[in-house]
């Protein structure tokens, strides 16, 4: 269902770009094998018409060599221009810096079938002398209509005096042809909030402008900001992510009737709960949702969720506390202390629906997966009220003296007495939670690969209905 690369590599940043009635999603792809492959990450491409089934092309626009200056070809934009189409991508090579050469530039490619690209190779577009030299990557193109120019969004950093971690902006350059771009000395967005706004992407929906980036300084996740112009001011929605820290990179493209997004949900060093996050992993995509008053959610495309339609029975099992059941598969838990049912047998891949009513703030709950009968080892996604608080809990922990004991976590309002939908997607190590077709949560479970799943609550009343099981 989610689309990984073959073998040990993974999928990083998503470049996607819609025509025909069909997804063309370049991504990069991270071989994770220098011995086998050597260094470096071309682009390949991925096309899918439903967001279910997909094509890997394979590598599309080829990594360079190891003294030329695309040996890693980093993110960028792909637009048709007439009958051809053009890529500005990052050629990023880490060996120039020792010899003092920039480590990246924007280079260009050109293309009549999105599968046989030429590289312009007197295309060289460098950061200019008043933006450091290193960190100067990531175009995304459009045209202004209004300005009748092409526009370039770049990631770039500011030599100034704001901290280390604060000189990122996200800068805008015009040109006339495609061919020569002029830098705007005022940055397009300069919050002074984060190392470098990585993966610029522009889009309007009804009257808003969003500008999408990712950031990798505070909370490290894709984030947006909002305004009536396409040139801000830029303003912070109180939710301004669109997941937690295991999906980023996220860009977006139109299919004509609804905006999705693109991201990946990152993978941990050697597949393990307790290793440290790396970079790249499985694309996922969300759809956009747009509220009344401008600001962005996310929900579960239809079609991904369709695909797990054989539904599994319930299989009630062990309880534990104050467990109240009534027909139709609802299940009332709570009081002080912990209260919980185990409900079957978790399939390899599939789906758990359900709604949820919480008769107060206190406490938390939620649904446990793949535990083992005696519960001592499980997946938890929890919802802690009190803290306006979606996170995953993995047990047993990897360290039981750390503060922080959950992998992730969202921002996910949960009022007393209103009932909410919870859709969770399962696929391999993939887990995908998704709270009322606006909350989306990407987290993993690697650990462990089967066992029991059931509704808990600790501390707190709720009522679960409605419960169900595909595959």
């Amino acid at each position: 269902m989610f689309y990984r690369a073959p073998g040990k590599a993974v999928c990083a940043d998503v470049i996607p770009f819609f025509e025909d009635g069909e997804f063309k999603l370049f991504y990069l792809r991270d071989y994770r094998d220098i011995e086998a492959h050597g260094e470096g990450c071309p682009w390949c491409l991925l096309t899918t018409k439903d967001l279910v089934h997909y094509e890997d092309k394979g590598p599309v626009l080829l990594r360079g060599k190891e003294d030329e200056q695309d040996l890693y070809v980093f993110t960028g934009c792909c637009i048709k221009a007439g009958e051809e189409y053009v890529i500005y991508y990052t050629g990023h090579n880490p060996h120039l810096r020792a010899k003092g050469f920039p480590e990246q530039k924007i280079l260009r490619a050109t293309s009549r079938d999105l599968i046989h690209w030429e590289k312009d190779k007197s295309f060289v577009f460098a950061a200019p002398d008043w933006l450091e030299m290193h960190d100067f990557r990531d175009p995304f193109v459009f045209f202004d209509e209004e300005k009748k120019k092409y526009c370039m969004l770049i990631a770039g950093r500011l030599k100034n005096e704001d901290p280390v971690f604060s000189k990122g902006v996200t800068l805008i350059a015009y040109s006339d042809d495609l061919l020569h771009w002029e830098v705007d000395k005022e940055p397009f967005f300069a919050p002074h909030a984060y190392f470098t706004h990585e993966c610029p992407d522009l889009f309007k929906m009804g009257d808003w402008w969003y500008l999408v980036f990712s950031e990798f300084t505070d909370k490290i996740v894709t984030t947006y900001r909002m305004s009536r112009s396409p040139y801000g001011p830029w303003i912070s929605p109180k939710v301004n992510n669109f997941d937690g820290h295991a999906f980023y990179a996220a860009k977006s493209v139109s299919d004509g009737r609804r905006r999705i997004l693109f991201g990946w949900n990152c993978i941990k060093l050697g597949e393990k709960d307790g290793a440290p996050w790396q970079w790249g992993g499985t694309i996922i995509p969300h759809e956009i949702v747009q509220e009344k008053d401008g600001t962005l959610n996310v929900k579960c495309p239809d079609e991904i969720a369709a695909q797990y339609d054989t539904e599994l029975p319930i299989e009630e099992g062990r309880r534990l506390g104050n467990v109240q059941r009534e027909e139709g598969a609802k299940y009332s838990l709570g009081g002080e202390g912990k209260s919980l049912i185990h409900l079957g047998n978790l399939p390899e891949n599939g789906k758990i629906e359900m709604t949820f009513t919480a008769s107060d703030d206190r406490g938390d709950f939620g649904v446990y997966m793949r535990a083992d009968e005696e519960l001592d080892s499980f997946y938890a996604v929890k919802f802690e009220p009190r803290f306006n608080r979606l996170a995953l809990d993995i047990q047993p922990r990897e360290d039981n003296t750390r503060h922080t004991q959950i992998d992730v976590e969202r921002y996910c309002p949960i009022r007393a007495g209103e009932k909410n939908k919870l859709l969770i997607i399962f696929e391999g190590s993939v887990l995908e939670v998704y709270v009322n077709d606006k909350v989306a949560m990407s987290a993993r479970m690697f650990d462990r690969k089967e066992g029991k799943f059931g509704v808990f609550a600790h501390n707190t009343n709720v009522r679960f209905e409605n419960i169900k099981l595909y595959r």
